[in-house]
């Protein structure tokens, strides 16, 4: 099979095609957009958004496989007309969810202990230190709520737990929640922030939820709470949180995601000590790359043999590959 991967330019992601090239010798690998001529795909692996017109003028093209949980920048309806399956990478599949949770606690941490500016005052030489900020926040009794109780919200939850933490959530369906989770409806998000210390986003991003976070949120969260993002950034105002961070509403911020990826070394967020900012790296550690390879082989191996795999998004009507 001719296999495209498209969006892979960091080591992670090349890492993970060289596995894949490794345990599929029989099959063609190509970097996407090709350099030179154009090659007939018949899958096409990617990271990241993908422009709609691929479906199209891939004539062969069967399956578009994320190589990640979310699809935010898939146009799945223009690929369902085109016959073109679309799936993604469930968390629960890869080893995604466990270390996207993992890094979420890390967010948590470094916002509370105010880490930007206690690394900054031990890298100061003496006499230009500033002075040492006090009344770092502890985890332990503190309300947590997530915003999203899917897979990696169960797995904060698991892991929150022994921090002694008391757990709440918002999500769609509530009544899911696991035992010990104060659960709110969508409907309640606001009712659920008063009370929360920390809040966590860990939910898919949508046209619907675009900038769910704005000034009129932030301001109902409880005074001095904290604000996580391992979800989308788009799920934030940015401007709106830079203000209630820095009027002190907020006592910090924690954040894996940007509206601009890679973030811009210009973007006023970087700027302010209490926001925390990494480069969209929560779920690339070792357990997602062993993960996500050996799931992306089952993915191939069961496209061969016409079957469906885990993360189907869509249903074809007239699909280019039947699939059962």
């Amino acid at each position: 099979m001719n296999i495209g991967y498209l969006g892979m330019k960091n080591s992670f992601s090349m890492e993970m095609v060289t596995r894949l090239q490794a345990e599929c010798p029989g099959d063609r690998f190509i970097e996407w957009p090709p350099v030179g001529a154009e090659s007939d795909l018949d899958v096409l692996i990617a990271v990241g958004p993908v422009k709609p017109e691929v479906f199209k003028a891939q004539a062969k093209l069967g399956l578009f496989q994320m190589a990640s949980a979310g699809y935010d920048g898939v146009d799945v309806e223009a690929a369902t007309e085109a016959g073109v399956w679309v799936a993604s990478a469930p968390t629960g599949k890869t080893g995604n969810g466990e270390s996207v949770a993992e890094h979420a606690v890390l967010l948590m941490l470094a916002a509370a202990r105010r880490l930007n500016e206690e690394l900054a005052f031990s890298r100061a030489g003496a006499e230009n230190r500033p002075e040492k900020p006090q009344g770092n926040k502890a985890l332990f009794g503190k309300t947590v709520c997530i915003v999203g109780l899917g897979g990696i919200g169960e797995l904060l939850v698991e892991r929150l737990r022994g921090f002694g933490m008391v757990l709440t959530g918002v999500d769609r369906h509530p009544e899911h929640a696991s035992a010990g989770v104060k659960a709110y409806g969508e409907h309640e998000l606001r009712t659920a922030l008063a009370d929360a210390d920390f809040v966590v986003l860990a939910l898919p991003a949508t046209k619907e939820n675009e900038n769910m976070f704005d000034a009129g949120v932030l301001a109902s969260m409880k005074e001095h709470a904290i604000l996580v993002n391992v979800a989308r950034g788009t799920l934030v105002d940015e401007a709106a949180l830079l203000a209630a961070v820095r009027s002190g509403h907020l006592y910090g911020a924690g954040l894996d995601v940007t509206k601009d990826e890679p973030v811009s070394a210009g973007n006023a967020l970087l700027g302010e000590p209490r926001i925390v900012v990494t480069p969209h790296i929560a779920g690339s550690t070792d357990l997602m790359l062993d993960g996500s390879v050996k799931f992306l082989v089952e993915v191939l191996e069961n496209y061969r043999k016409g079957l469906k795999s885990a993360g189907i998004l869509n249903e074809p009507k007239k699909p280019r590959v039947e699939l059962r």
